[in-house]
């Protein structure tokens, strides 16, 4: 683990023991099934995150406003041993979600957005459940624990997720999640191939996890042209993924290899213990995972993920009666 590459990257809010008894004490209040009510767990979580002790909420506005920022890590989660769960063999049992530590990370997350679900991946559920699923042993997928190639979350979508958070209930030593914010992009490559990036000449497919199963999406399975940096000079935005992503032309083709490239000596690494909370910027920063080996004896590697959006409006045409879950189709 390279902790000073990451602390010079993102910061890091280490928890302090009378902290965790305040956020603790403020999680035991929340008292709503988030998968049976989402919509009165988040009302709950808005209500209380208020709550949260004045120096965290500070970090993780500041994460929120920053347009450099492409992550913060939160440390210090106090776990007891004796109420981990068994990490499940498959990802449908709903365990990460009652636990303290999901509390907390949605508690988090809802102080700088608005949590939401998407009915294609994840059972359309707020929680997700990340484990290593032997039948998806060598996927790109989250349940898979073959090398994860670099990526925007749902690089495919107009919906996708603002933020991304990982939250560890039982860690892996040798599974580290790899950071590239979108600044090591844009230092390394040339004006001439900053300027080819600014143009619509990608396109993407649909992520395997949304098409498990058989669901068809009103866009199609194929999306674009999409250009790979957007938004403004001062604030750009990156939108990427390696499996995916294929050039309209030889040269744009070529520009994938080449962001390849930059990720593998640029990017910088770490390996979540239980406790942590990881928040990264959908928009400002690509994602991998180094390989694993899980023995699926219900002691692998186990995170809590949830994503979050701070245009919640923007979706409403795509959530069934106002619902947290946004519909496979619209994906």
């Amino acid at each position: 683990m390279d902790f000073k590459k990451i602390k010079n990257h993102i910061p890091i809010v280490e928890i302090q023991p009378d902290e965790f008894e305040t956020l603790k004490f403020i999680a035991e209040k929340i008292n709503t099934d988030p998968s049976e009510n989402p919509e009165l767990f988040c009302c709950q979580l808005k209500s209380l995150s208020f709550q949260i002790p004045k120096r965290i909420q500070t970090e993780l506005l500041n994460f929120k406003t920053n347009h450099f920022m492409p992550g913060i890590l939160i440390k210090g989660i106090f776990l007891e041993e004796s109420e981990l769960p068994q990490t499940p063999t498959t990802n449908n049992e709903r365990v990460g979600e009652k636990t303290l530590l999901a509390k907390i990370q949605a508690l988090f997350l809802n102080l700088i957005s608005e949590m939401v679900a998407y009915e294609a991946e994840g059972y359309g559920r707020l929680f997700q459940d990340i484990v290593p699923v032997e039948l998806h042993k060598e996927t790109q997928t989250s349940l898979g624990s073959a090398e994860l190639e670099i990526h925007t979350e749902q690089a495919f979508s107009k919906l996708k997720p603002d933020i991304l958070s990982l939250a560890c209930l039982k860690g892996d030593s040798n599974a580290f999640t790899h950071i590239l914010p979108i600044e090591s992009i844009v230092e390394k490559v040339s004006f001439q191939d900053y300027c080819l990036l600014r143009k619509p000449l990608w396109n993407t497919g649909v992520d395997l996890s949304f098409k498990l199963n058989g669901i068809e999406f009103l866009e199609g399975d194929v999306r674009g042209p999409l250009s790979i940096i957007n938004g403004s000079a001062l604030s750009p935005e990156l939108i990427f993924d390696q499996d995916l992503m294929t050039g309209i032309t030889e040269e744009s083709e070529d520009m994938i290899q080449t962001i390849v490239d930059i990720y593998y000596k640029e990017r910088f690494s770490y390996s979540l213990v239980p406790g942590d909370i990881l928040f990264i910027n959908n928009n400002k920063a690509v994602h991998g995972r180094s390989s694993f080996s899980p023995k699926y004896d219900g002691n692998d590697r186990f995170l809590i993920r949830c994503f979050g959006t701070y245009d919640y409006k923007k979706s409403e045409y795509a959530r069934p009666n106002k619902s947290r879950m946004i519909a496979a189709i619209y994906s």
